[in-house]
């Protein structure tokens, strides 16, 4: 939730903007538990009891979300000529896990928020929350300052209601509310933060912070039906009555030895038949499918079981994806400024102990997609930068950074590896066939099997 204001942060503002949120939260609850397989058609029932009722989910809801989630950051993102201490928070903090959670935060709620903080032991930490615990107050300028960030969540007994935090560009105030009461009082003394500027990041899937898939719950909701009433009605086709015209005579006895002895006897004014329900099955699955096609194109994900030779080629596959690939370009960007955003605040607190640390524009940030059909690319933009090792025009440590997301020592120490097993350390060329057939291993055990032919 965002609030454009330029008030102050009192206590009536507190009340209300937590009032409102938890009013906007029946949304994004809904959103969560479509993500999660909770769907409307759980809640239908049919007056007769007796009459098939079948609640069957097709999540393409979770699909969508997870599907782009792993697209764009499967692969986890690279930090360039990043410090090593920038290096050793990231790692403490779990990033690559982090960065994925707030992408999939993104795709379900439309939004997704990291918190910064520090620990007991001093050392900067970062960390996803759950976009419904959160408030983003900006000012009502155009460049829309964040000023303050307030967070909300139920007590652990909900009855005694809420814990707030209030976090600014200097200090952090807690405390607790009563909404039955209306009274918020401070939980503690204001502590001060040394992020300079308020510890956290907004990451908004776009301008209406709307999710990946909210527009296609009517579609869901339909895929569902349909997938469930063909369940519904092959149970009635299997529990169907038999007519039985011109045998008024028949008894219970009749037909149990009917049952028995597979056998029906009829005269020439009677019959036996299945009284059944006609359904166009033809007509059932176009429809079905449809549904689905319309949901992948408004999800921005491709038809994965119709790919055939068309996705035997990259090129054809990148046509596929293209609007996978669009989605993925302006969630790159929102990402990237989040990031950038992200060691702001982590320069900002870390050159208190280290002022020779750099700037944090120096870092360069760089996405690369996770699609395994894409590994024929890699591997040809492998050969190429190969060539430049080869040529003394990128070095073998960058060659390993960009390839196997090593850090800088990382890289060093592969290398000194690398070359105790090397015959002559200073045939460079030696050097570059290790570093590919490493690298030629490597994608072979990611694609399983998949061609890595030079």
């Amino acid at each position: 939730m965002v609030i454009k204001t330029a008030k102050p942060l009192d206590n009536a503002f507190i009340i209300k903007a937590v009032n409102n949120k938890l009013s906007a939260n029946h949304r994004l609850q809904r959103l969560q538990d479509y993500y999660e397989g909770k769907h409307d058609i759980l809640l239908r029932n049919y007056p007769d009891p007796t009459q098939p009722n079948n609640k069957i989910i097709v999540n393409y809801c979770k699909n969508i979300a997870d599907f782009l989630t792993a697209y764009l950051v499967g692969v986890p993102v690279k930090y360039e000529d990043a410090p090593q201490i920038i290096l050793d928070t990231l790692n403490y903090n779990d990033n690559d896990e982090t960065t994925q959670d707030l992408i999939k935060n993104m795709n379900v709620f439309g939004f997704g928020c990291e918190l910064f903080y520090t620990d007991g032991d001093g050392l900067a930490r970062f960390a996803s929350i759950d976009p419904r615990e959160s408030i983003f107050i900006m000012n009502d300028s155009i460049e829309e300052v964040l000023t303050a960030f307030i967070r909300v969540y139920p007590k652990e007994d909900k009855d005694e209601g809420y814990n707030v935090t209030v976090y600014t560009d200097k200090s952090i105030v807690q405390y607790d509310l009563s909404l039955s009461i209306g009274e918020l009082k401070a939980a503690g003394n204001e502590q001060a933060h040394y992020f300079n500027d308020v510890p956290v990041v907004f990451y908004p899937n776009n301008k209406e912070h709307t999710g990946m898939f909210e527009g296609i719950i009517p579609l869901q909701n339909a895929l569902n039906k349909i997938v469930s009433d063909e369940i519904n009605d092959f149970e009635g086709f299997v529990n169907s009555f038999l007519v039985l015209t011109g045998l008024q005579a028949t008894q219970k006895e009749d037909m149990e030895k009917m049952k028995q002895d597979h056998v029906l006897l009829l005269d020439s004014d009677s019959k036996a038949e299945w009284l059944i329900k006609n359904v166009n099955n033809t007509h059932v699955k176009e429809l079905k499918d449809n549904i689905t096609k319309k949901i992948r194109e408004l999800g921005c994900i491709p038809d994965i079981e119709d790919l055939g030779s068309f996705g035997a080629s990259g090129v054809a596959l990148k046509f596929k994806l293209i609007p996978t690939e669009i989605q993925a370009s302006k969630q790159e960007r929102v990402i990237q400024r989040g990031i950038q955003r992200k060691l702001e605040l982590l320069y900002n607190i870390l050159h208190i102990s280290d002022s020779t640390i750099g700037n944090y524009t120096d870092i360069k940030i760089e996405f690369n997609r996770n699609f395994i059909m894409l590994t024929d690319d890699k591997i040809r933009e492998m050969e190429v930068d190969s060539n430049l090792v080869n040529s003394k025009l990128m070095s073998p440590e960058r060659f390993l950074m960009k390839y196997e997301n090593f850090t800088p020592e990382e890289a060093k120490r592969e290398l000194k590896q690398i070359q105790k097993n090397v015959a002559d350390e200073s045939d460079n060329i030696q050097l570059v066939a290790v570093l590919k057939d490493m690298r030629k291993f490597l994608l072979t055990q990611n694609t399983q099997g998949g061609n890595t032919d030079e």
